[in-house]
């Protein structure tokens, strides 16, 4: 069940899963709603599985280090918590008992270690070998999630090299096209096992609290 799409007699806030993502290129070939598309779809499976009801979703992230290419928006950290954190506030004014987020860009992980203690967190981006940025995992991802909005046609390897562990200042000193990995590797069977694995690590890791 969406909360978004209900009525206020039938909504059943008890458990919500709400998702964030980011508004930012993702290269040449992926929609800059690519993030929040993986964390919508992940939270979804994670709502059928645990019986919860769908929440918000909240597709503007943190990512100043994207702001060198057209179509990024970026919140401050400041922002992106209040809103979130005044979402959970009118949830449990409603009945929530559990709140979960589910995070899909790593630009948002440390704001994400910030938030109510009370609103349980996945940060996607820390699962799976390497989890990139319009390479083989996200744009399989995609294939999988929403194939009509890859440009197949665009896809090829990039010159890149990853940014230090202590930050991304400006993602055009690594990645002329924005590209971190090799989308060439990509495919929507991986992209079906990629989603599949993100869901079970989440529920793992949500088990662990």
């Amino acid at each position: 069940m969406e909360l978004f799409r209900q009525n206020f007699v039938d909504a059943n806030c008890s458990l919500v899963i709400m998702s964030a993502g980011s508004f930012e290129q993702h290269g040449p070939h992926l929609p800059v709603c690519t993030d929040s598309v993986i964390a919508r779809a992940v939270a979804k499976k994670l709502a059928k599985r645990l019986g919860a009801c769908m929440g918000p979703s909240f597709d503007l992230g943190i990512s100043p280090e994207h702001m060198g290419f057209a179509a990024t928006i970026s919140l401050s950290e400041e922002t992106f918590i209040s809103q979130i954190d005044q979402a959970a506030k009118c949830l449990k004014a409603h009945g929530a008992k559990r709140i979960i987020l589910i995070n899909g860009h790593g630009g948002n992980n440390h704001a994400v270690s910030k938030l109510d203690p009370s609103i349980e967190s996945v940060n996607l981006t820390c699962f799976l070998t390497r989890y990139d940025h319009a390479g083989e995992v996200e744009t399989s991802l995609m294939m999988h999630i929403c194939p009509e909005l890859v440009r197949k046609d665009r896809i090829r390897r990039h010159d890149f090299r990853w940014p230090p562990k202590d930050g991304w200042d400006d993602t055009r000193l690594y990645s002329e096209s924005g590209v971190f990995g090799d989308p060439t590797k990509a495919s929507e069977s991986k992209g079906k096992r990629f989603l599949s694995e993100l869901v079970k690590a989440s529920i793992k890791k949500l088990n662990q609290k």
